[in-house]
């Protein structure tokens, strides 16, 4: 398996399927996805142009 820690794709690195599963059953290690939810989303262009009013 591909990995690439916390979405830097310079530090990517292959790893034995059975090493990720453990560390995904530990919670070591998530997925793309589960990163990207947990990232703050910026203010949507309402909230930004009612900022400025």
């Amino acid at each position: 398996m591909l990995i690439a820690p916390e979405g830097d794709s310079r530090r990517r690195r292959h790893a034995h399927t059975e090493c990720v599963l453990k560390a995904r059953s530990r919670g070591e290690l998530v997925l793309r996805d589960e990163w990207l939810r947990a990232q703050p989303k910026p203010p949507s262009l309402w909230r930004r142009l009612l900022r400025r009013a």
